[in-house]
This record gives C-alpha cells, sequence and structure tokens, in this order.
C-alpha cells in the first residue's frame, strides 16, 4: 500500500514538472525575449544595415542631414518610412510546426537577409534574419537575434499588423533603389537664386531667371538682356522645381550607348544656383523611339514621346519622364509677355 501511494506521489510530481515545462516552453517560445522582434520606438533607430547572401550591402545611416545610404547619398523616404513602420508592427503569427522547422531553417541558411537594427550603440540591439514567404504569402519566416543573449534556433511566422501579405522584399540591398532619386528638390523656393536654361543646338532659345524671393523676378535671354516676361508662365515654371525626381539609373544602357549619348549635343542644360552658394545641373538628350510610330498628325515619330536620357552629378545616367521635364525644357518665347 505504502508503495503504492509511493508511486502514486512520484507520478502526480512528475507530471507537474511534465506540465510546468511544457507551459514555461510554451510561454517563452511566443513572448520570450528572442520573439520580441518589434522595435517600440523607431524614433531611436541611428542605423539599419542590410547583407544578402549574394555579397550585397547597404548601409542606412541617421545624420543631422538626415538619412544616408553607404555614406554617401540620402535616402528615399517612402522606403525608409516603410522599413521603420515595419519594425514597429511586426508580430509573430506563429511559430513554425516542428516538422517543417528542418526545411525552413535549411531553406534560411542559404537565402535569409541578415537586418541589423541600432537603436544610437556601435552594437546592433536586434538582427532578423529575414526569410522566404509562407506558401500562401501570407507570413513570412524569420529568425531572431539579440547581441547579450543568443540567437533563436526557431524560425517564426512573422506578419505586421494590419497588413496581409509577406515582408521579405522590403529588407533589400539593391543601392539603386534606395538611394534618394531627386535631382532639384526646393519645397522653399525662396532658396533659388536662379535658374539657367540652355538649349546648345539653338541657343537663342535659352534663358536665365533671377529670382529675389517673392514676387521679385527677371527673365534675362541667352546674351543676359532683360525680357519682358509673362509673370504667371514664370511663376509656374519656378513651381516645377519644388520637387523633380528622375525615374531610374539606367544601369542596362551598354558601353557604346552611353558612351554615345554623353558624347552628343546635350537637348537641354538646367542649372539652378542657391542662397547657400550651391548649384545643382541636369543634361538631357532625347530618346530614340522604343518603336516605330507616328505622332497625331501623322509624322513618323523621331524621339521617345515619354522619356529622355539625362546626366545627374556629371557621372550618372539616367532615365526621366517627359511629362514632367518638358514642363522645364521650354524656350524662351514660352515665357515672353505677348
Amino acid at each position: 500500500m505504502k508503495r503504492n501511494l509511493l508511486l502514486l506521489l512520484v507520478l502526480v510530481v512528475l507530471g507537474a514538472l511534465v506540465w510546468w515545462l511544457s507551459t514555461e516552453r510554451g510561454t517563452g517560445t511566443l513572448t520570450g525575449a528572442l520573439t520580441d522582434f518589434a522595435v517600440q520606438d523607431t524614433s531611436k533607430v541611428s542605423r539599419i544595415f542590410i547583407a544578402e547572401h549574394n555579397g550585397k550591402s547597404v548601409d542606412l545611416v541617421r545624420t543631422d542631414q538626415g538619412w544616408r545610404v553607404n555614406g554617401a547619398f540620402g535616402v528615399k523616404k517612402h522606403h525608409l518610412d516603410l522599413l521603420l513602420k515595419t519594425f514597429l508592427r511586426a508580430e509573430v503569427r506563429s511559430p513554425v510546426p516542428k516538422s517543417a522547422e528542418a526545411n525552413v531553417l535549411k531553406a534560411m541558411s542559404a537565402t535569409a537577409k541578415r537586418v541589423e537594427i541600432y537603436e544610437g550603440g556601435n552594437e546592433p540591439s536586434k538582427i532578423w534574419l529575414v526569410g522566404h514567404a509562407t506558401q500562401e504569402h501570407v507570413g513570412t519566416y524569420m529568425l531572431l537575434e539579440v547581441p547579450g543573449k543568443g540567437r533563436s534556433d526557431t524560425p517564426y511566422i512573422m506578419g505586421m499588423s494590419g497588413f496581409t501579405g509577406h515582408l521579405t522584399s522590403r529588407f533589400h540591398a539593391d543601392l539603386d533603389e534606395w538611394r534618394n532619386s531627386e535631382i532639384f528638390s526646393y519645397p522653399d523656393l525662396d532658396a533659388i537664386t536662379s535658374i539657367t536654361v540652355e538649349h546648345p543646338t539653338d541657343p537663342a532659345t535659352g534663358f536665365t531667371i533671377e529670382y529675389r524671393g517673392g514676387n521679385e523676378l527677371m527673365l534675362k535671354d541667352n546674351s543676359s538682356k532683360p525680357v519682358d516676361m509673362d509673370s504667371l508662365a514664370v511663376k509656374d515654371f519656378l513651381l516645377q522645381f519644388k520637387k523633380l525626381h528622375y525615374e531610374y539609373i539606367d544601369r542596362a544602357a551598354s558601353r557604346n550607348t552611353r558612351d554615345s549619348v554623353l558624347t552628343s549635343t546635350p537637348h537641354t542644360t538646367i542649372t539652378i544656383s542657391d542662397r547657400s552658394g550651391g548649384a545643382r545641373s541636369i543634361k538631357l538628350w532625347m530618346l530614340k523611339p522604343a518603336a516605330e510610330g507616328v505622332d497625331e498628325a501623322g509624322t513618323p515619330l523621331h524621339y521617345d514621346v515619354n522619356r529622355m536620357h539625362g546626366l545627374v552629378a556629371d557621372t550618372v545616367l539616367v532615365v526621366v519622364q517627359r511629362h514632367l521635364f518638358d514642363r522645364v525644357t521650354l524656350p524662351l518665347s514660352d515665357l515672353r509677355r505677348d
């Protein structure tokens, strides 16, 4: 009898121990430190380093002049805001089923992206290992590493509150995609002192607008002589420079194409001088049409009606949209008073 009671007591104790361990493991799996992916205050994020298995990486750093990528270029605000929003709203949807863990980890070992999140220190506060999407494309496999605590050995299916889909594509190391595409950005037009538009193949159509703020505008021809101007047309022209971006960097252009463009005469050159003593400029060339066609009058097209080539920072060949840049490549006659 005593032996049976002792055996029963041992079984009860063991059962309680197993229950306690399973409960603790369950709690640790879903709410432990290594599942705390989210960043509670993204205003403290000072640096984001993203590395891919192909060797590409980008280093995004918050500076007094704004975010910079790889220490050289401004960052696209939309891309950065999307990343910070993801850090803030990331949530564990579920652990990966035990039966699938091995396959998920194997795939992640070959493709996962390393995302280091810094919050002011020299060491990352969190490291996300971002894997591929789930089969239904409504979740993303991730692992969390916390320096000083280690790395989770269990992958989780992650999502973001208020969003259905996968998150993998947000974490990329394509420098051209991160780089700010602005050419001219003057939200405060009073920062501008002058804008010069040159048409090298027809110099007489070039002009300069001098601006002293407010309504103090002066239009001059290519020989610097004042010209009676259409004030509304000139002000509308000036407004176009609040924000002008290129569409993409033309990495697909062959070396021969690039050399051919850069050694030919530009269609238009635009230069803006500002009150800080700086200057920005772009050279623009017409593109050949992608395919044969005619305009509305039935005349064969000689140029692409949608896009032009541009050269920014004297080195970067870009493609710009004509519906934006046709507004700033006007001839002098469009700004004169009738």
